[in-house]
């Protein structure tokens, strides 16, 4: 049995240098968390890079070089909307970072592994009274029943006993019996969800369930850093978190009308990309199991659970949506992946999403067929021979 490795991010969708279409990205320079940093890319496509870890992963917001290219105006020169990015150099920088800076909030609400945030309040108490949450946790739990209900409980932020019983927790992926399986299924149902919208409180119909919004946390966390961004006049941006959750605005080159450049990688080759995109005023998140597996009895397990049999799930080797949000965007990946392929085709005619990407298995180990639905901004698009 080989346990999965430590990384949590899945079938990287990195932001790439155009001007080199046919090559990797170039690798990043190292700098603080606070520090913005050249990229290696050519200087018509260089970018200004600040990151922070948080929620298991590495957020990086993008700004467009130029916009880091001059010092802060003096102060008291903007002291009449101090709130304005008004297109000056190094004050989209400024908002960067305080965006960057809401991420350690936001984990302190969001995250299982500390036992002060909200979901570890939730998950000690709910089953025996009801428990208030803040307006952006309510709001999020209520997204996500939303997305249990569309999926038919593919999606579900219930399922942590289920990936807890398979070990992808703690990363150390194990075989449960069927047992185990059965008595998690038995804590698990986004319906038993007990969402007071007066009161904004949350309750556990049934005691020992336990929520996780590893499925839609990032894609939340990336709205919140966008809207500040924009509420701070600052429209030419991307942010990624651990690069299988981006939304993208404005233009990687300002007033181009391309975008910004996003390459998508093979999901179990990661140093081999499929193809590239330009991601414009979009959000886009891919899911799949590339990463994260174990091997037991020469079959292979994914992390991806299907919360409605308790088993891994999904036909597909990745799973990547283009939407117009990142929260909703993180959530219909994950389900959709669950529910396979046949689904996704249904909801692309149905207009949930605005374009999709299936990476199929091929019939050779580690190679893959691409379907798409929709349309793509191709910089480099799949090989001819990679189509289904």
């Amino acid at each position: 049995m080989t346990p999965p490795p430590s990384s949590s991010d899945e079938h990287p969708s990195e932001p790439r240098n155009p001007s080199e279409p046919s090559k990797p990205d170039n690798p990043r320079e190292p700098g603080g968390t606070d520090q913005p940093v050249r990229s290696a890319a050519s200087d018509a496509y260089s970018i200004c890079q600040i990151t922070r870890k948080a929620m298991a992963t590495e957020f990086v917001i993008l700004l467009p070089s130029q916009e880091a290219s001059a010092p802060s105006p003096d102060p008291s020169v903007d002291s009449d909307q101090p709130h304005e990015h008004d297109g000056r150099p190094g004050k989209a920088v400024e908002a960067a970072v305080e965006a960057a800076d809401l991420l350690e909030g936001i984990e302190a609400d969001l995250t299982i592994y500390r036992p002060t945030s909200e979901i570890s309040r939730i998950n000690l108490l709910a089953s025996e009274t009801a428990v208030s949450v803040s307006p952006p946790t309510f709001a999020l739990l209520q997204r996500a029943v939303h997305w249990g209900e569309h999926t038919g409980g593919a999606f579900d932020i219930t399922a942590a006993p289920l990936v807890e019983a398979w070990g992808f927790t703690q990363r150390s992926g194990k075989k449960p019996s069927a047992d185990e399986i059965e008595s998690a299924r038995r804590v698990v149902g986004y319906q038993h969800l007990q969402l007071d919208p007066t009161h904004r409180t949350v309750g556990f119909a049934v005691p020992g369930m336990a929520i996780n919004l590893g499925g839609i946390g990032k894609g939340d966390a990336l709205d919140r850093l966008a809207k500040h961004l924009q509420d701070r006049g600052v429209h030419d941006f991307l942010i990624h978190g651990g690069n299988s959750s981006v939304i993208a605005s404005g233009d990687q080159t300002p007033g181009s009308g391309l975008g910004w450049a996003v390459g998508l990688a093979h999901p179990t080759k990661s140093n081999r990309r499929l193809a590239g995109i330009w991601l414009r005023n979009q959000a886009l998140a891919t899911s799949g199991s590339g990463k994260q597996f174990f091997h037991h009895q020469g079959r292979r397990y994914g992390h991806v659970i299907d919360p409605r049999t308790g088993y891994p799930a999904g036909d597909l080797l990745s799973l990547t949506l283009l939407m117009d949000n990142a929260t909703d965007a993180d959530a219909l990946a994950t389900g959709l992946f669950v529910s396979g392929s046949d689904v996704v085709r249904q909801q692309f005619q149905q207009s949930k999403v605005a374009a999709a990407m299936m990476v199929h298995r091929g019939k050779k180990q580690d190679s893959a067929k691409i379907e798409t639905l929709g349309e793509f901004h191709w910089i480099d698009p799949p090989a001819p021979s990679d189509r289904v």
